[in-house]
């Protein structure tokens, strides 16, 4: 079946269940996971045909055609493709938003991209948007970091992700306050002013506190004294009233707000402001405040959902869809958000991007393409285990991204001069770069490579022709040439003229060497190939020295 005959049936059916008129977006999202590896923009002409084809029909005629599609059976089922998004089923009826909502408080690694990446790409793939809300809520724990904006969608931008609005939970604290007030008036929230560990070990026996069961009257009394801050730090805390026979002790009576006395933020809007939000209750207020319809995030939040739910009851509010994932790991590159924070403020790691580090930062400065981390979780998907990025596959897609016009470059760790007698002068060509050989050349080679070789021994130099060494030490080594003989034989990289190399590798230790001089004439950026070691980008280039950071083998 080909592009535009799937987009005519699911046409059929999107117009069958909205009155005679079928939508692109929803179509192109069902053709989208229909064929995963097709590009949208090579599907829309089929989608824009068929959508007008359906939408020029009459009613009758569309059930007519939905009802033999129904009869053989609407299988939406993407081709078999390890790490491919699910279908939507409920996307024909509802639009798709997403949200990505990262505490700004620490550096943006691949583990929490994740959650971006995939909330882009299931916007994309039908039609809809993804929003961008920092949860920044918390003023004395995890406070956030300067530029974080900037700097997070710096990183967006670079990953490809769409960002159509951009919210900051410390703008509005009004409305969670709004909220706040109203499920206390209802009587589904109460303000505990109890110490917390009675509180803790009553709640452990699945019974009230004393403070529960206090009338509304009492409880917006407590709660105003919360806003003036009659009430102090650990002196009251807004709780929502959940099933206290919950066989997790953690969704009992869950927080949703708490006084902070001095609390120190950046957003000159909390000033003033004592009562800070649970990271439950802005979350849950803003997905629905904010339209959001699909919530893609870790397996740590699945009890969480199950404590907004409760707030969504009390509101009369719809849940979003959902899928939570596990973590993710990159071999032993360090993810985890604490430990890089502290180890940038400890000065054990040099920042973001020290090559150590698994943030977005550090891959790119290693010269990672974004395509090839979006693809890396792409396969990931949103399985609900924990999942390890193979650091093998990881550098095969990075291959990919690169494409294959890259520089290429002899490199060295320890060269030795190679002096061949009786050469010709010839001009041979190395990778796209021309060089000119004189008679009685002098070469640069490996001197470990060279060192497999004895007096006697036959080689191919690279481009140009074979040799036999006659005579070597520990600094220098002599060849005679002998032509362009027949036969299978070893290849050795050699250089005419050098450049000094200083090479930052993945475990911050740095590797010295000599590389061809055409190195000098690239761009700071470029990522280059340096046969038999591996993948480098440039970080600087300055008179005869270049250095580079490791990128993978």
């Amino acid at each position: 079946m080909g592009f535009y005959e799937d987009a005519y049936k699911y046409a059929i059916k999107n117009a069958a269940l909205h009155a005679g008129k079928a939508s692109v977006g929803a179509v192109v999202g069902k053709v989208k996971a229909l064929n995963p590896d097709l590009e949208i923009k090579d599907a829309m002409p089929s989608v824009i045909d068929a959508v007008k084809k359906v939408n020029s029909m009459k009613m009758p005629e569309i059930e007519k055609e939905f009802k033999a599609f129904e009869e053989k059976g609407y299988e939406l089922k993407p081709k078999e493709k390890e790490g491919f998004l699910p279908a939507l089923e409920w996307a024909e009826k509802e639009q798709v938003v997403t949200r990505y909502a990262p505490n700004p408080n620490g550096p943006f690694h691949l583990g929490n991209a994740r959650a971006a990446i995939l909330s882009d790409e299931f916007a994309k793939i039908y039609s809809g948007k993804m929003i961008l809300r920092f949860d920044d809520t918390d003023p004395k724990v995890k406070k956030p970091i300067e530029n974080a904006e900037q700097i997070f969608k710096e990183d967006l931008e670079w990953l490809d992700c769409s960002i159509s609005e951009t919210y900051f939970a410390s703008d509005r604290l009004e409305i969670y306050y709004k909220y706040m007030k109203k499920v206390t008036e209802q009587g589904n929230a109460y303000v505990c002013t109890c110490d917390s560990e009675k509180w803790r070990a009553l709640i452990r026996k699945k019974q009230a506190c004393p403070c529960r069961g206090l009338e509304t009257k009492e409880q917006t009394a407590r709660l105003a004294k919360m806003f003036s801050n009659e009430f102090k730090e650990k002196q009251a805390v807004l709780r929502i009233k959940t099933d206290l026979k919950n066989p997790d002790p953690s969704i009992r009576d869950w927080w949703a707000a708490k006084v902070v006395d001095n609390p120190i933020h950046p957003n000159p809007k909390t000033k003033g402001k004592f009562v800070w939000p649970s990271y439950n209750l802005a979350s849950a207020i803003d997905d629905h405040e904010l339209g959001v319809t699909l919530i893609l995030r870790g397996q740590e939040h699945e009890q969480n959902q199950t404590k907004q739910e409760y707030l969504y009851k009390y509101l009369g509010w719809k849940y979003p869809h959902s899928f939570h994932f596990g973590r993710i790991k990159l071999g032993e590159t360090i993810l985890s958000t604490s430990k890089i924070k502290a180890g940038i403020e400890e000065g054990s790691f040099s920042g973001w991007d020290d090559p150590r580090l698994g943030t977005i930062r550090a891959l790119r400065r290693r010269g990672f393409q974004a395509k090839a981390l979006r693809n890396a979780i792409l396969e990931v998907g949103v399985k609900s285990s924990d999942a390890s990025i193979d650091g093998k596959r990881l550098a095969d897609l990075n291959k990919d991204a690169l494409g294959t016009e890259l520089v290429r470059i002899a490199f060295f760790r320890e060269p030795i001069i190679l002096d061949v007698s009786h050469s010709p002068e010839k001009e041979v060509e190395v990778d796209g770069n021309t060089f000119r050989l004189a008679r009685e050349q002098r070469f640069l080679v490996d001197k470990e490579e060279l060192g497999k070789f004895k007096k006697g021994d036959v080689f191919r130099l690279r481009n140009a022709y074979d040799v036999k060494i006659s005579k070597k030490d520990e600094l220098q080594a002599f060849a005679e040439y002998i032509g362009e003989l027949p036969g299978k034989k070893h290849i050795m990289q050699w250089i005419l003229e050098g450049a000094d190399i200083e090479i930052l590798m993945d475990d911050a230790s740095r590797i010295a060497g000599l590389a061809g001089e055409e190195i000098l004439k690239e761009k700071e950026g470029t990522v280059v190939h340096f046969d038999r070691f591996g993948f480098c980008r440039i970080e600087s280039i300055e008179g005869k020295k270049a250095k580079l950071i490791f990128t993978n083998e």
